[in-house]
């Protein structure tokens, strides 16, 4: 079965630690599937300028391929400045950039095939979720959007649903996923920081719990267990092993400073902070 993730990317800039990483929640998923070994496809873009090459050059790396990420004329390439915390990500001003343009008449196109189609409330692509589900079935990331009018808005085109719930009690939880899975969706996973993740199903519902690490930096943790689960799901993988090896491979993400430990070089840190 082949994903294919589309929408953002971004370049997140360690102002503290004169360092810049390759990130992105929907770049995120898509190098953590392929470091899986489920056969991924990114569609995003990218701009036309130095740090564009450098953000193509680093996903390459992974084996990733970017065949289907446009380069936009004119347009500059994303970041986001981060400060870390006690290793918690803390995010100061960003600017998406290219990363944000509309999917071309070519990637549209590349969309054809797919067994799964995932994409996030941080790559504004709500006026295409219809469509994209027509293409297969979509998994959509809405951050802390569980009970607003933009995941009502959205939930009844979406087959796996993903949400961050760390402010809401189980009890709440439990009551919202169960909306959900009524309506429609096959899976609902709500995942809760320091808690763990909680995941939905018409048969039943299943409990993670986070693992015990001491966190360099907790940027892209989230993505990395959302990959984990597609990952599982894409594979037909018990419940229980998919959620004990996305909660691991989102801990070994929190052991290294950016989400996906590919790094532009630092020459051109000072041309983005200067931007900032």
């Amino acid at each position: 079965m082949t994903v294919v993730v589309v929408g953002d990317n971004i370049v997140d800039v360690f102002e503290d630690l004169e360092t810049a990483s390759v990130g992105g929640n929907c770049l995120n998923v898509a190098v953590n599937l392929e470091r899986s070994g489920i056969p991924t496809r990114y569609i995003g873009n990218v701009g036309a300028d130095e740090l564009g090459a450098a953000v193509l050059a680093e996903v390459q790396s992974t084996g990733l391929s970017v065949e289907h990420v446009q380069r936009i004329p004119d347009g500059s390439t994303g970041y986001a400045m981060i400060h870390l915390v006690d290793g918690d990500r803390q995010f100061g001003d960003f600017d998406r950039g290219a990363g944000v343009v509309r999917i071309g008449d070519e990637q549209w196109n590349a969309l054809s095939g797919a067994d799964l189609i995932h994409t996030s409330y941080s790559s504004e692509l709500e006026d295409d979720v219809e469509r994209l589900s027509r293409i297969a079935p979509l998994a959509f990331d809405f951050d802390s959007h569980i009970d607003d009018d933009y995941a009502r808005s959205l939930s009844p085109y979406v087959t796996h649903g993903f949400f961050s719930a760390s402010d809401r009690n189980e009890a709440e939880i439990d009551r919202h996923a169960q909306e959900l899975i009524s309506a429609g969706m096959k899976t609902v996973t709500m995942t809760r920081a320091d808690r763990g993740a909680l995941h939905y199903t018409l048969e039943g519902k299943w409990a993670t719990e986070a693992e015990e690490i001491v966190a360099v930096d907790t940027l892209g943790a989230g993505d990395a267990f959302i990959a984990g689960v597609l990952a599982g799901i894409v594979a037909s993988s018990p419940v229980e092993v998919t959620l004990r090896k996305a909660t691991t491979r989102a801990s070994t993400v929190c052991t290294t400073v950016g989400s996906l430990g590919l790094y532009v070089d630092r020459s051109l840190v000072k041309r983005i902070t200067a931007r900032h």
